[in-house]
């Protein structure tokens, strides 16, 4: 585990782009589609943005990918919502069975 901090430090002191970015882009990137993956729906915050930094300072993911996928993310969370609340309308509008 040691081995990683230190690479992961590495990788933040030699990353050549624009640190502030890398950290917005990581937020959006944790926040919006790493959540959203079933095999990141239980793990920490902590965890999903060390993921979500670590992918971004490594290159693993691109800027354009973060927008991309978050913009698809948050039109596929509009939907569900859309839904439950038409599901949630359509419930309530039945006749209440006793």
């Amino acid at each position: 585990m040691e081995n990683k901090n230190v690479n992961f430090e590495e990788e933040i002191t030699n990353y050549t782009d624009d640190k502030y970015s890398a950290v917005v882009l990581a937020s959006i990137w944790a926040t919006k589609v790493l959540k959203r993956k079933e095999e990141f729906k239980h793990k920490p915050d902590t965890e999903l943005i060390k993921t979500a930094l670590n992918d971004i300072l490594s290159g693993r993911v691109t800027a354009k990918q973060v927008l991309k996928e978050s913009k698809a993310s948050i039109a596929a969370q509009m939907k569900e919502e859309e839904e439950a609340r038409k599901e949630a309308e359509r419930k309530a509008k039945e006749p209440l069975k006793l």
